[in-house]
């Protein structure tokens, strides 16, 4: 009886572990990946005799970011000044073992156009890093084996931090795209709510809208990374979904954001509190349900069947007479645009995203 009693609370207790770990879970998957590139370079490093596995160690750490994407452009940029430091570093070496100019001005000789070339292209300051690793650090032996013997060290460094970045604990990137455009429709939301509710100015649309661009922002480098990640971008086989949601999401936004300052005008609101009520309680409706679908698709939930879509969209109606000529036009551009991503999403992206509707427009 009281081992039952001890154990019943272990769940709960793992429960609670997670409830507080989960908020950082990006940051203790980035943490493992980091160790586990430390460990792997090192290893490498090791069983390939090399000399100083150190410079393997520190490339890893500074290669391996918490993208992809992040981590490829880092990698090659290392990659690249490491050669061209190298390069620079076996010329001075040339200079110095023929006798022609000492250490020291050899080194200079060498670090100048380096440095200009970091100034003109900033990704490749590696290679004055690698010329200061191949000539300040004494090493035993043959002189010219000393930079051939750090570049495979930093090369081993350089590819253990891909290949973890790849492969190890790596974020799930398309729940990143569904959570970011489930924050970025919930801004929507509320933007077109108080403008039509006449409580927005130019200057607080220009503010919210600056916000939703953020998060396409984000939409877009979370797809690029989704599109890398366990080397998708080799198997050719693109997530349909991933594939229209930005665009759709971009020009969702552009037409909210057009109607919003539609609505702003003198006289374009309708004078009807009936017909202004219905068509505020409609977006709104429509567009709570997107935002709770992107984000139940985040966290991995079955999508819901194509037919509900019809469903979500029943509630909006082609604006009447009530509204002005501007507003109809803004307001049909806008469901149209709304319809796309609604079918899109509940879909999974087999939808034709630039499908009409059958139904009419006002």
């Amino acid at each position: 009886m009281e081992q039952d009693m001890t154990a019943a609370p272990l769940p709960a207790r793992w429960a609670a572990i997670r409830r507080v770990l989960e908020p950082r879970g990006a940051e203790i998957r980035q943490a493992a990946r980091l160790l586990v590139s430390v460990l792997l370079s090192d290893l490498l490093a090791r069983a390939v005799h090399l000399h100083e596995p150190v410079w393997s160690v520190i490339t890893s750490v500074i290669v391996t970011q918490s993208r992809i994407t992040q981590t490829l452009t880092t990698g090659r940029d290392q990659i690249v000044g490491t050669l061209v430091g190298a390069g620079a570093g076996l010329l001075a070496i040339l200079l110095i073992q023929a006798g022609l100019v000492p250490g020291w001005l050899a080194f200079w000789l060498a670090l100048t156009p380096l440095a200009l070339l970091a100034a003109a292209r900033p990704n490749l300051r590696f290679a004055a890093v690698t010329l200061m690793i191949v000539l300040l650090f004494p090493i035993s032996g043959d002189p010219f084996l000393r930079p051939l013997d750090r570049i495979a060290s930093i090369l081993i460094g350089v590819v253990t931090a891909l290949v973890v970045a790849m492969f190890v604990l790596h974020d799930a990137a398309r729940s990143d795209v569904l959570t970011a455009s489930g924050r970025l429709v919930a801004d929507i939301a509320d933007l077109l709510d108080r403008a039509l509710r006449g409580e927005l100015d130019h200057d607080s649309i220009e503010t919210i809208d600056e916000a939703c661009r953020t998060h396409l922002q984000e939409i877009y480098g979370a797809v690029a990374e989704a599109q890398v990640e366990g080397l998708r971008v080799l198997r050719r086989r693109p997530d349909p979904l991933l594939e229209v949601l930005p665009g759709l999401l971009r020009r969702l936004r552009g037409s909210a954001v057009f109607a919003a300052r539609a609505a702003t005008e003198a006289g374009e609101l309708p004078t009807l509190d009936a017909a202004l009520d219905t068509e505020r309680r409609a977006l709104a409706r429509v567009l709570s349900q997107l935002s709770r679908r992107c984000a139940r698709g985040a966290r991995g939930r079955r999508r819901i069947a194509r037919e509900d879509a019809a469903t979500v969209l029943a509630v909006l109606h082609p604006p009447g007479p009530y509204w002005s000529p501007p507003m109809q036009f803004t307001l049909g551009m806008l469901h149209a645009d709304l319809e796309r991503v609604v079918q899109a999403v509940w879909s999974d992206g087999m939808v034709a995203p630039y499908a009409r509707t059958n139904r009419g427009e006002g």
